[in-house]
């Protein structure tokens, strides 16, 4: 309970991510993780519907991030966002982000997600959490709390620290517990970070790869999050393996990372020698041929939920549908550029580059997240030079691949 004082403190003192809600309608945050398109493919294979009986909880919501981007992409289907967190001040912004959103259709409750299962809350189709369960002194406890008010057919989406890539944090925060112990106040302690960076030389190893990585460098630059990497009370992180493992103690398992092209040994190794490994052992792999993870983002269901593949993306029925919200409105004038490429970036090195030849351009048109496969391979069939069919299905195919391989597309049944 101590550990749980003292992180709820710095969170009243120290919101986080910092948000200035009077500045909410400069700019709509996307985070990755809760990309509704991203969920309903993940989850139940793009076949679930959204409407009024769904509904939404962001267990340990901080300032709102999730949830106003998930109020936002559910905005009119009459579903339903509840936002949990045990501190007010983060609450407080969250709750006047949205409105100044106008999104009337999210609950805020402060307490504790460990609480869920007393709260009478749930339970609910999907449940996100980030930046959460590895702060708490028990994750297991915790995850285990959130798996208990899911519904059986329901998904989560988790994010927590990754070990590899964090390492040079870990190194700074064991200087920073010797320098500035927590008994101090948390205003002398980001005096005394401030202090250190700006003494220790830029040879230092692990203060270099903290400036040089663009995730660690932006949490720097605000005192919030400053103090959340470097100084916080209680912070584990996970590599592939313990994921696994964590997953099964609470009775769930991974359905998908966010990225699958992060944890795929063929992304890293060209020779097919991982091909024949178990999934987990690839994805245990992937994480270490990368080095560098700082997250992991996944999602996952229930250990019992029944099985669910993705619509394929040859399926003449199933609908693409950019996960990227407002990313067809950048499409069109990025398709009239002249070029031999197009590069897309979905942002956190979800890049890809395809081909910029008429045949993918008008692919890419086709995808309005309302047409079906076989219109849009009809279409494009008419570009010039009247590609055979058998040339159509096989661009689609390493188009769709590709762009479904950071989690750009997703595909669902509309009706």
């Amino acid at each position: 309970m101590a550990v749980l004082a003292a992180v709820r403190q710095q969170y009243e003192v120290l919101p986080y991510p910092p948000r200035d809600p009077e500045r909410e309608l400069e700019e709509l945050r996307q985070p990755a993780i809760v990309e509704l398109p991203r969920i309903l493919e993940a989850v139940w294979g793009g076949r679930r519907q959204i409407d009024a009986a769904f509904s939404v909880l962001d267990a340990g919501c901080g300032t709102g991030d999730n949830t106003i981007f998930l109020a936002e992409q559910l905005r009119g289907t009459g579903a339903s966002v509840t936002a949990l967190d045990f501190s007010s001040t983060s609450l407080g912004i969250a709750r006047r982000r949205a409105e100044l959103r106008g999104l009337d259709h999210v609950r805020f409750v402060q307490a504790s997600l460990e609480d869920a299962s007393a709260l009478g809350l749930g339970p609910f189709d999907f449940i996100v959490t980030t930046g959460v369960l590895h702060h708490l002194d028990s994750p297991d406890a915790g995850l285990r709390a959130l798996r208990s008010v899911l519904k059986p057919d329901g998904g989560m989406g988790v994010m927590v620290y990754a070990r590899y890539g964090r390492e040079p944090v870990y190194e700074m925060q064991a200087l920073l517990r010797h320098l500035a112990p927590r008994s101090l106040e948390p205003a002398e302690r980001l005096r005394i970070l401030r202090s250190t960076i700006a003494s220790l030389p830029r040879t230092h190893r692990a203060l270099g790869a903290l400036l040089s990585t663009p995730l660690f460098r932006d949490e720097i630059t605000s005192d919030a999050g400053a103090y959340d990497l470097l100084l916080h009370t209680q912070d584990r992180a996970y590599t592939v393996p313990e994921i696994y493992d964590w997953l099964e103690g609470a009775d769930l398992r991974l359905q998908e990372f966010s990225v699958p092209r992060w944890y795929d040994p063929s992304t890293y190794l060209r020779d097919g020698r991982t091909n024949e490994l178990p999934e987990a052992q690839r994805h245990a792999v992937a994480e270490l041929l990368h080095g560098a993870m700082a997250k992991h983002e996944f999602y996952a269901v229930a250990s019992d939920a029944a099985p669910v593949s993705p619509l394929a993306s040859a399926d003449p029925e199933a609908v693409p549908v950019w996960s990227a919200w407002g990313f067809g409105e950048k499409l069109a004038p990025a398709l009239q550029r002249p070029g031999d490429q197009l590069r897309f970036s979905f942002g956190d090195e979800r890049d890809v580059a395809l081909g910029g030849d008429p045949l993918t351009r008008a692919l890419l048109a086709g995808i309005d997240g309302r047409r079906p496969v076989a219109a849009i391979l009809d279409a494009a069939a008419d570009v010039k030079g009247r590609p055979s069919a058998a040339a159509v299905q096989r661009r689609w195919a390493e188009m769709a691949a590709a762009l479904r391989d950071v989690g750009a597309l997703a595909f669902q049944r509309l009706a």
